[in-house]
């Protein structure tokens, strides 16, 4: 069916069907089951479907690099950009670009699993008082319950991205 089509049997505007279909707008559920019905279909089949499981739009998050939210601390030259759209999800990803001689600081743990992909440079990462030395392309995924911290002691900027679940930074 066509936009026109759908929007002249549901009573709703072709603009508003077009905003729609773009992901830039989220139906009410309203206007989803007249969509719904519309297509003769039911209305969770008219919400993005994976694996046989519905998810709504917001389910899905998109962050351009230019809307990237970028996270600091007084004092440090280390800088994170937040790659999930907040930290209220089940994991977060973040850009980390660490200059030559930088660190974490001390050991911490926190509940979950965290993962990190070396981009660039050479990052060592220490897990339970063991030190993992991870070049470009390298990665590595451990319990979080473990303290855990990272340095960039090489005379070069290491990006990375680092994944924890949950969030907790």
């Amino acid at each position: 069916m066509t936009l026109a089509q759908v929007a002249l049997q549901s009573g709703l505007s072709v603009g508003y069907l077009s905003e729609v279909e773009r992901s830039r707008l989220t139906p009410s559920l309203s206007a989803l089951k007249k969509i719904a019905d519309v297509l003769k279909i039911p209305a969770s089949k008219v919400m993005f479907e994976y694996g046989g499981k519905a998810f709504a739009h917001s389910d899905i998050g998109v962050v351009r690099r230019e809307a990237r939210k970028r996270i600091s601390f007084p004092h440090s030259s280390i800088e994170y950009e937040l790659l999930t759209p907040d930290l209220k999800r089940r994991s977060s990803l973040l850009w980390m670009t660490a200059p030559p001689h930088t660190e974490s600081g001390p050991s911490f743990s926190h509940t979950g699993e965290d993962g990190v992909i070396v981009l660039k440079g050479t990052l060592k990462v220490e897990i339970g008082n063991v030190w993992y030395t991870l070049r470009t392309g390298d990665s590595i995924y451990f319990n979080s319950e473990i303290a855990h911290r990272w340095k960039n002691d090489g005379p070069e900027t290491v990006e990375a991205i680092w994944l924890s679940t949950p969030p907790s930074f």
